[in-house]
């Protein structure tokens, strides 16, 4: 059993996408499967002989190292295809409830899964790679913009799905850091933050200034 740093009670549904066990979902595709939160798709350096689909729903990336710790990849998100790999180089949790769709008719041969871990690093890098936890977190407000949930209840508001301490991990900074840059964002009015699980994007073309500046004039 997997315990991840936010939620000890991690279930292993790894090896099920396949077969009937999991809840289906009423809907055309008879391939659809409604997969909880907080559950193991598969694990690293498992065999995934072919691909799945993210109809909805987020899932993490996590690649797990030999000393314990661990360091989030990538997130998958609707429209997302898993690649197919012959060893998978990380493992996939899912954040929130999902639909899922296996995807018979896409069988890569490896090193495809490796492959599509490896480019999403490489992304992360050039993207964030020596720059300050400003430009960093504010490069990754408006990358998840676009994939977030809105709240049904608060207007203008969309659904944090990531847990803050997986936003840290995945930036390279402490959870401390992460929390001080999203109050410093509030204070100057780039964003809202009117619960723990929420936000509002109140300046995008500010974000978008900070996303790009070089590291030496970003401040922290």
């Amino acid at each position: 059993m997997l315990l991840t740093l936010d939620d000890s009670r991690h279930t292993d549904f790894s090896g099920v996408l396949a077969t009937k066990s999991l809840i289906r979902p009423p809907a055309r595709d008879p391939r659809l499967r409604l997969v909880p939160g907080n559950v193991v798709l598969f694990w690293q350096d498992e065999h995934l002989p072919h691909a799945i689909e993210v109809v909805d729903g987020a899932i993490r990336a996590v690649r797990l190292w030999s000393d314990g710790t661990r360091q989030i990849v990538t997130f998958f998100w609707p429209g997302s295809v898993i690649a197919p790999s012959a060893l998978q180089r990380y493992t996939a949790e899912t954040l929130t409830r999902c639909t899922l769709r296996p995807r018979e008719d896409i069988a890569a041969p490896e090193p495809s899964g490796t492959d599509q871990a490896l480019q999403a690093s490489l992304r992360l890098l050039a993207a964030t790679g020596k720059k300050s936890a400003t430009c960093r977190m504010a490069w990754f407000l408006l990358q998840i913009r676009e994939h977030l949930p809105r709240d049904p209840v608060l207007p203008n508001a969309f659904r944090v799905v990531i847990p803050r301490n997986d936003i840290a991990d995945y930036l390279g900074m402490t959870l401390e850091t992460a929390c001080r840059t999203l109050a410093t964002f509030r204070a100057q009015g780039l964003i809202d933050l009117p619960t723990r699980k929420t936000i509002c994007y109140l300046n995008i073309p500010r974000l978008i200034r900070i996303a790009s500046l070089p590291s030496e004039g970003a401040g922290v």
